[in-house]
């Protein structure tokens, strides 16, 4: 068996193992989530990083049988896990151990990665064992929500709003419900850039001109869009309309094209989980997420 460095050719190949992880419950694994070729390249693009210096292969007799690699902003010290996937055929054979100790390798002696996140389907219990055997520790789940179709816009809470795509002008105002909300530190430099970056949607609730509630949407993947952020100002919580924001948003998205939209969110947020419900999403997977430090 070779491990070696992730090639342009390979990603074809890597979509497709990802794929077929992803239609069943007991080979799920969060990271990679690529159905095509284009969603890997994308990705990367995204964080605006090489594949070829992130990812590792598994080749036997010329044929790719496994990956693993890391994903994570340039040059940062902490990174999420491609967990380590072998073809059904190939399993049995400590490929993934292999792969597994290989990625350490790569993060330390290469990358400098020292704290690294994994997720895993709760009923991937084989990857959970093998995370589990290389010092990987569970820290909390998350339910994988799915939308499958355009959902309609309960009309009841936006009636008193204005429902507009975000601009870089309103970059300020969503700031500032967004650090109220508590999500992870964004500078306004960084909150316009984000608006404009071409790889995000934004829309905007207004009140009497002022943004009082926002969503992120991020496409990178064109088909499947993400829902990475949602926030209503404190005063106005409770009333349906983040929900409502959400809905317009991703009836936009579906009218483009997109087939499907996702996000991620803690069990534990039972008001915002009926919410999405409302909104025509539904529980696709329970997700564990391990960390390790290298």
């Amino acid at each position: 068996m070779n491990i070696r460095p992730f090639k342009k050719e390979d990603a074809g190949d890597l979509s497709e193992l990802s794929s077929y992880c992803a239609r069943g419950e007991t080979d799920f694994v969060m990271n990679p989530y690529w159905e095509t070729e284009e969603e890997l390249i994308a990705e990367f693009a995204r964080f605006g990083i090489a594949p070829e210096e992130h990812m590792l292969v598994a080749e036997v007799d010329g044929e790719i049988q496994g990956m693993v690699g890391f994903i994570r902003q340039p040059g940062a010290s902490e990174a999420g896990m491609y967990c380590p996937i072998v073809k059904r055929s190939a399993r049995g054979h400590g490929i993934g151990g292999e792969l597994l100790r290989a990625a350490r390798d790569l993060a330390q002696s290469k990358l400098g990665i020292r704290l690294v996140a994994a997720a895993i389907g709760t009923r991937n219990r084989a990857g959970y064992s093998l995370l589990t055997s290389h010092s990987f520790r569970p820290v909390r789940q998350h339910f994988l929500m799915r939308c499958d179709a355009a959902p309609s816009v309960p009309l009841a809470e936006t009636h008193d709003f204005k429902l507009e795509i975000a601009t870089r002008e309103d970059a300020e105002g969503i700031l500032e419900i967004y650090l109220a909300c508590g999500f992870e530190q964004r500078s306004p430099e960084v909150m316009r850039g984000v608006i404009s970056d071409g790889r995000h949607v934004h829309a905007v609730a207004r009140h009497d001109d002022r943004v009082v509630a926002f969503c992120e949407v991020e496409t990178h993947w064109p088909r499947r869009v993400w829902v990475s952020y949602v926030g209503v100002d404190p005063k106005l919580r409770d009333r349906g309309l983040g929900t409502a924001l959400v809905a317009w948003s991703l009836i936009r998205q579906f009218e483009s094209g997109v087939r499907t939209a996702l996000l991620m969110l803690s069990p534990a947020n039972r008001s915002a989980l009926r919410a999405y419900e409302k909104g025509g999403f539904r529980r696709h997977r329970l997700v564990d997420v391990l960390e390790t430090r290298f």
